[in-house]
């Protein structure tokens, strides 16, 4: 199925579950099969509700129009999100005094970002920001992975995040890196700016070197086990707590 160039396919129950409730409007059709089950019939319900047209296909028909046989047999075909540029998302979040932003590098997992979008979402991130050239982008598995949240947060797509940086450092933000460095300070013991730019790296990858150079400060996650590293979502939900912290 061809898409208009901005639209998208949004698979899995819980996310579509979430848009659902919160931006029924952008929800153009719903790609199912008859339902069985308490929850598929909850959501057909919900679809029919809001005045969403529902049309019943296979399961294989699901699996070629996202690339993906972890759709739930639940497909949305939604109007495409906005991708804000940076002087846009400056513009959005005006004089707030309290905002922290999270720049995800280097992350080819879709299910990495879209546990990142979640995180970011629930824990009071005013958006993310990933790069368009250097790992996955906004896929049906990454939007199912966030379980809404890439419907809900503000985007941030760009081309070159170490410019990036810059342009947020201009704007009054202190760039935070997560990093194992002999520099770094541990995250319970680190006081965050009011305006923070967090950046995170995947395992494998980590933060390229120029955008470690972009930063102010370094952060690391002290480990008590054996085992030396977390899931680079799992670490992010640490930062971004410690930060949501402070207005507690």
């Amino acid at each position: 199925m061809k898409l208009p160039s901005r639209d998208q396919m949004v698979m899995g129950l819980r996310a579509i579950r979430e848009l659902l409730l919160h931006a029924p409007s952008r929800i153009l059709k719903i790609y199912t099969v008859k339902p069985s089950g308490e929850r598929k019939s909850e959501t057909l319900a919900l679809c029919q509700e809001k005045g969403i047209a529902i049309s019943f296909t296979s399961d294989s028909e699901l699996t070629k129009m996202t690339g993906s046989d972890s759709h739930q047999s639940f497909v949305a075909h939604v109007k495409g999100r906005q991708f804000f540029d940076p002087r846009q998302f400056f513009k959005k979040i005006g004089d707030q005094e309290r905002v922290i932003v999270l720049m995800v590098d280097q992350i080819f997992d879709p299910a990495n970002l879209g546990a990142l979008m979640r995180c970011a979402e629930c824990l009071g991130a005013s958006g993310i920001i990933w790069s368009k050239n250097r790992g996955c982008d906004l896929t049906p598995a990454a939007a199912k992975a966030s379980c809404g949240a890439s419907e809900l947060l503000p985007l941030i797509r760009v081309s070159n995040l170490a410019d990036t940086a810059e342009q947020f450092k201009k704007e009054g933000f202190e760039v935070v890196a997560s990093l194992l460095d002999p520099q770094a300070q541990s995250a319970f013991r680190f006081a965050f700016s009011p305006r923070t730019l967090l950046i995170v790296g995947s395992e494998g990858e980590g933060i390229q070197p120029l955008l470690q150079k972009k930063s102010d400060r370094l952060i690391y996650i002290p480990m008590a086990g054996h085992i030396d590293s977390l899931n680079v979502a799992q670490a992010a939900a640490i930062l971004l707590s410690r930060y949501m912290a402070g207005d507690l």
